[in-house]
């Protein structure tokens, strides 16, 4: 009897390690894109408040004693964020809509630059 083809079982159990071998690998690589996505988004959030702060340094008379916000829209516009690019969420592939809060930290005697999805008062902008 020659055989030149591979029997039932021999093709189901290749089937059945192929698939236990996915059911490892694919939670593994979504946990790391994942993971990459988040960590991007943390860069992204760090340029915009280092954008912020930067105009804060340049504008440090227009900043109150007390919290305000500064818009993406507002430090592109400004040309503290590049104007051509928009800001995308990497977790979402949207724009990032979101404000910088600016706090005045009396016990430090600096402000503070920190990212929020939502916006309030705009610092003294003219």
């Amino acid at each position: 009897m020659n055989k030149k083809a591979f029997t039932l079982i021999e093709l189901l159990a290749v089937i059945v390690i192929l698939g236990i071998l996915a059911t490892i690998a694919v939670p593994t690589i979504v946990g790391v894109i994942n993971n990459s996505k988040e960590s991007t988004l943390d860069e992204q959030k760090n340029v915009i408040e280092n954008a912020a702060s930067n105009w804060g340094t340049d504008n440090f008379r227009k900043l109150p004693s007390t919290s305000c916000y500064l818009s993406i829209d507002f430090l592109r516009k400004e040309g503290y964020l590049e104007s051509d690019k928009d800001v995308i969420d990497p977790t979402t592939d949207e724009e990032m809509k979101g404000c910088v809060k600016v706090e005045y930290e009396s016990e430090n005697n600096q402000y503070k630059y920190t990212y929020t999805d939502t916006c309030g008062t705009q610092c003294g902008i003219d």
